[in-house]
């Protein structure tokens, strides 16, 4: 059973950055995902800025995601920040990211050319009235209480 791990930012930033291949991400928050005592993956949340923040996945197991996980996961930016758009950006090399990004609900939005050596970055978006994960039913918002989220 997977669950989410919060108050562990520094050690979620280093373990995401180093599956990322990257030294690191300034001010951010991250989230990660436990299963049988194991981080399995972890979200950091970075450069917020004019209501739209950016996200990085990292995952050591295809078993990191279940409806519960991507609620937590997608409540933060779009509830608990107030975000209204949030932004992912991979490598067009990465099919396993660029095609977990559009399951997600992801938008392709635009491409930083030669980001990644000779590959193109591409920018995904999701506006948080397109989020899937965190429900909007009849255009309303539910309501959260710390039991629900």
């Amino acid at each position: 059973m997977n669950r989410l791990i919060f108050g562990a930012d520094d050690y979620l930033k280093r373990w995401a950055a180093q599956r990322i291949g990257i030294d690191g991400f300034g001010p951010s928050a991250a989230i990660g995902v436990q299963r049988d005592g194991e981080i399995i993956a972890a979200c950091v949340y970075h450069d917020f800025r004019d209501g739209q923040i950016e996200a990085s996945i990292a995952a050591s197991s295809r078993r990191w995601a279940n409806r519960s996980v991507l609620f937590g996961l997608f409540a933060y930016p779009f509830i608990q920040v107030g975000a209204k758009r949030l932004l992912v950006t991979c490598s067009e090399a990465n099919d396993k990211a660029m095609k977990m990004n559009r399951q997600l609900g992801f938008v392709e939005e635009g491409r930083l050319r030669q980001m990644f050596g000779k590959h193109d970055a591409v920018l995904f978006g999701m506006l948080k009235q397109e989020c899937k994960w965190i429900g909007v039913t009849d255009g309303q918002e539910r309501t959260y209480t710390t039991a629900s989220a």
